[in-house]
């Protein structure tokens, strides 16, 4: 049994999924035209070599920026558009506070990238970039009429997770420009969105309600890349998890009171957490501000204890729970890790 103090909490199925978005109110996701228009596509290799190059290193460079010390950097390559509806004042705190002290990011690279182009019409239109015929091989990305421009999906890892940075990039006076930017989580541990699908469905086959539940919505965060670019598995995903009735603990909105047995607890999340290559379930819970650690310690073992006894299945799915308790009016949490007896996950 190991112990750890800390917090993560972000909100209700996302202690797994961090979410910067930044974009101009000027671009619409669901916007139609009337007016006949064409539109055209290229995909990574289909981009030729100069343009390539080009775009993904200002994609690269922006991130890198973003996640340096400076990341006023970044924002100085924003476009014109872009920095009317954003601030630099934001923009720095969002990457310092709310991306950065997930880190350290290693092996930035390019994973994706999509060269857009619409003809015709006055609106921004969906483009479908690759093969619709298999849903893991084609995105759908925004596209402005008569614009040069590129969506990039530059990857990172950290400890547990594989991050995606969108960027959806503008060429203005002969240099591109970042137009809209969001950090994601991608995978949690090596697992992406279409392996959470199928752990998923092994649990849907065994009946394991709270399981099959907890993973499809995992599933869906993991496949959401921003109201700009969306990759072709998420429908199904969704339309899977839409389907679903959620377990009587997880329905409506949080704080959850759950009973479990004689005891009543406060839960604010609940979620997949990677840790060590293994996927754990990780709920946080409310408590009454504690005088020692050990008190803390017990109210997380009760609720291991109570969950344990009331939804055995987990251990299916999940190699452990990470149990925080968050202190009611304080900024204190304190966090007990039970591993299973034979933790394989």
């Amino acid at each position: 049994m190991s112990m750890y103090r800390g917090t993560v909490r972000i909100g209700h199925f996302d202690c797994l999924v961090a979410i910067i978005v930044l974009l101009a109110p000027g671009c619409n996701s669901h916007s139609q035209s009337l007016q006949p228009f064409l539109a055209t596509c290229k995909t990574d290799a289909e981009v030729s070599e100069n343009d390539l190059a080009a775009v993904d290193k200002v994609a690269i460079d922006f991130v890198q920026d973003a996640l340096g010390p400076n990341p006023e950097a970044a924002y100085s390559m924003f476009t014109a558009d872009a920095k009317s509806n954003v601030s630099s004042e934001k923009f720095v705190a969002a990457f310092k506070q709310g991306i950065q002290r997930n880190g350290p990011f290693k092996e930035l690279r390019a994973a994706h990238t999509y060269l857009a182009q619409v003809t015709g019409g006055t609106q921004e239109q969906r483009v479908v970039c690759g093969n619709v015929a298999k849903p893991e091989s084609w995105v759908a990305v925004n596209a402005k009429p008569g614009l040069t421009q590129a969506h990039v999906i530059v990857e990172a890892q950290t400890l547990n997770n594989t991050w995606a940075f969108v960027t959806w990039l503008l060429r203005e006076q002969g240099n591109w420009h970042v137009q809209y930017t969001q950090a994601t989580i991608t995978a949690m541990v090596g697992k992406n969105a279409e392996d959470l699908q199928r752990l998923a469905e092994s649990e849907m086959h065994e009946n394991h309600n709270l399981n099959e539940y907890i993973l499809y919505a995992a599933a869906s965060q993991l496949a959401a890349r921003g109201p700009f670019l969306q990759i072709g598995i998420q429908p199904e995903i969704q339309k899977s998890l839409e389907t679903l009735k959620p377990p009587p603990i997880l329905q409506g909105q949080p704080p959850f009171n759950w009973q479990l047995g004689k005891l009543s607890f406060k839960v604010l999340n609940v979620g997949p957490i990677g840790v060590s290559q293994k996927i754990y379930l990780k709920i946080d819970h409310e408590i009454e501000p504690w005088a020692n650690d050990k008190d803390a310690d017990k109210k997380n073992h009760e609720l291991i204890s109570a969950f344990s006894s009331s939804y055995p299945e987990y251990k299916h799915a999940f190699a452990g729970l990470v149990v925080t308790a968050h202190e009611r009016g304080g900024m204190r949490g304190y966090g007990t890790v039970s591993e299973n007896d034979a933790a394989t996950k």
